[in-house]
C-alpha cells in the first residue's frame, strides 16, 4: 500500500498522463497538399479483381466468371498545381511496368503498354482526368489497363480543407468520387473520410461509403472502403489501400458487372526520373490536342487503322469487321461497322452506281430511299464514296450513312453507320471525321500505316 507520502506524487502523474492524452485528442492536424511543380514521385499499383461478368445472350441474361490482375508502376512528376490551391491538375508519367492478367470464363487476355507508349500525360483541366501519350495514340486496350481507380493525381484531394482532429470526419465532393471511382456521373454518394491515428510523421485515415452513379449509359452501385496514409514531412498521401464492390447493370458498350476489386498503392520518392526531365518533355506535345486524345484501332485484317474520339467504343475486332459504338451523353446514337475488301487494280474500285446498287440489295425491304449521293477525294489521295439510305426496320425509321474508301494502291474499306432517324443530328459530322482518320497499310507491309503522323481530312464534295 502506499505511503501517505507517496500517494499524491503518483496521482499527480496519473493526472498529468491523462491531460497529454486529451491534449493529443484534442490537437488539431493541418493535413496540408505540398506538391510543387516539377516534384516527381514513384507510384506502385497493383490491383486485384474477382467476380462475374453479365451480358445477354440471345436475349438471355448470362453470368461469366472474371478475373483481373494488374501490376502498374510508374514515375510521375507534377506539371501544373491549380491557382490558390496545391494539387496538381496536369502531370507526366513514364510507366516502367503496366501489364495485367484476365480471365473470362475460358479465354483471356494479357494486355501490355508498347514501348513507344510508356510517356504518358494525365491532364484535370476539363473536370475528368484524362489519359494520353505525347507519342501518339493510345489504343483502348492501353487506355484501360492503365485508367486505375483512385487516380494518383487526386489522392491529395481527399485531403480535409481545414485542420482535423483525430475523430474528425469530412464528406467527399461527389465529382471527386466520380474521378476516383471512374464514373461518368454520380447521383448520389455518402462517402466520407475521418483520422482514425496520428503517429510521429504520419497520419492514418479512413474512407467509407456507399455511392449511386453512372458510367457508359448505365446505372451502377458501389461500396467503398479505404485507408490511406498521410505523410506530414512529405506532405502527401504517401499510401492507399482500396476495396470496392460494385454492381453494375448490362449496358449498351459495357458488360454488367457484380466485382469486388482490391486496389493497393504505394507512392514515395522517385529515384531516377531521368525520361522525365525538364530536356525530355521539352520538345513534347503536352497539352491535350484532338489527335492525342483519339484512340488507334487496327482492323482485324491488319490492313488499315482508324482513330476515333472516345465516345466512340470498340464491340468487336474478329474476323473481317471492326465494330464500335458511339455513346452521347450515355445514350446509344449509332454503330458503326468497318470491314476491308479484296484489293482491286490502282483506280479499278467499284463505281458509285454500283456500290448504290449493292446497297439497295443488301438492306432488301428495309430500304425504301436514298438521300444523299456524292464523291469525292480526300486531302491525302484517297478516292471516297459517301451513300446515305433512309428505311424502316419493325416500323422504327433508320438512317443509313455508308461509305467506300480507295486508297491510290487499290486497298478498299467500307464503313456502315446505322442511327435512327431521330438522332442523326446527334451524330453529327461524327461519321465523316471517323472515315477521314483511315489509313492503309502499303502492299508488302504489315502493321504499320501510310501515313502516322498526318490525319486525312474530310473528302471534298
Amino acid at each position: 500500500m502506499p505511503s501517505v507520502r507517496t500517494a499524491p506524487f503518483l496521482t499527480c502523474c496519473l493526472a498529468l498522463a491523462a491531460i497529454g492524452r486529451t491534449d493529443a485528442a484534442e490537437k488539431a492536424y493541418p493535413l496540408l497538399a505540398g506538391a510543387a511543380p516539377g516534384e516527381a514521385v514513384r507510384v506502385e499499383a497493383q490491383l486485384e479483381v474477382g467476380g462475374d461478368v453479365k451480358l445477354t445472350d440471345d436475349g438471355k441474361p448470362r453470368s461469366l466468371r472474371m478475373s483481373v490482375s494488374a501490376q502498374i508502376d510508374y514515375d510521375e512528376k507534377a506539371l501544373d498545381i491549380r491557382r490558390d490551391e496545391k494539387y496538381p491538375y496536369r502531370s507526366a508519367r513514364f510507366y516502367r511496368r503496366a501489364r495485367a492478367a484476365i480471365k473470362i470464363d475460358e479465354g483471356g487476355i494479357e494486355p501490355a503498354l508498347r514501348e513507344e507508349r510508356r510517356l504518358v500525360v494525365a491532364d484535370e483541366s476539363g473536370g475528368q482526368v484524362k489519359l494520353y501519350s505525347p507519342s501518339g495514340p493510345l489504343t483502348r486496350e492501353e487506355l484501360d489497363l492503365i485508367d486505375l481507380p483512385a487516380n494518383s493525381l487526386l489522392l491529395d484531394r481527399l485531403l480535409p480543407e481545414r485542420p482535423v482532429k483525430i475523430g474528425d470526419h469530412w464528406r467527399h465532393d461527389d465529382g471527386l468520387i466520380a474521378e476516383l471511382l471512374c464514373l461518368d456521373v454520380v447521383s448520389q454518394s455518402d462517402v466520407e473520410s475521418r483520422l482514425k491515428e496520428v503517429s510521429g510523421d504520419r497520419a492514418r485515415i479512413e474512407l467509407a461509403g456507399h455511392v449511386l452513379g453512372a458510367v457508359g449509359g448505365v446505372a451502377t452501385e458501389i461500396e467503398v472502403k479505404a485507408k490511406y496514409r498521410y505523410d506530414f514531412q512529405q506532405r502527401r498521401v504517401t499510401g492507399l489501400g482500396l476495396l470496392v464492390k460494385e454492381k453494375r447493370a448490362i449496358g449498351p458498350v459495357n458488360t454488367g458487372l457484380d466485382v469486388v476489386a482490391k486496389l493497393q498503392l504505394a507512392l514515395g520518392p522517385a529515384e531516377d526520373a531521368r525520361e522525365l526531365s525538364d530536356t525530355a518533355l521539352a520538345k513534347l506535345p503536352l497539352d491535350p490536342q484532338p489527335e492525342l486524345l483519339a484512340l488507334a484501332c487496327q482492323a482485324p485484317t491488319k490492313k488499315f487503322h482508324i482513330y476515333h474520339d472516345r465516345d466512340w467504343h470498340l464491340m468487336a475486332d474478329a474476323g473481317e469487321l471492326l465494330a464500335l459504338r458511339f455513346l452521347d451523353r450515355g445514350e446509344l446514337v449509332a454503330q458503326c461497322n468497318v470491314s476491308s475488301l479484296a484489293d482491286v487494280e490502282p483506280g479499278k474500285e467499284p463505281t458509285l452506281a454500283t456500290f448504290q446498287h449493292d446497297l439497295e440489295r443488301s438492306l432488301g425491304k428495309s430500304f425504301e430511299r436514298f438521300v444523299t449521293v456524292s464523291e469525292g477525294t480526300s486531302s491525302v489521295g484517297h478516292h471516297i464514296y459517301r451513300v446515305i439510305a433512309e428505311g424502316r426496320v419493325a416500323d422504327l425509321p433508320i438512317q443509313w450513312h455508308y461509305y467506300l474508301v480507295a486508297d491510290p494502291e487499290g486497298h478498299l474499306a467500307v464503313f456502315a453507320f446505322t442511327v435512327e432517324a431521330e438522332l442523326v443530328e446527334r451524330l453529327g459530322e461524327k461519321d465523316e471525321a471517323l472515315v477521314a482518320t483511315i489509313e492503309f497499310v502499303p502492299r508488302g507491309k504489315t502493321g504499320q500505316p501510310t501515313s502516322a503522323a498526318a490525319r486525312p481530312s474530310r473528302p471534298r464534295r
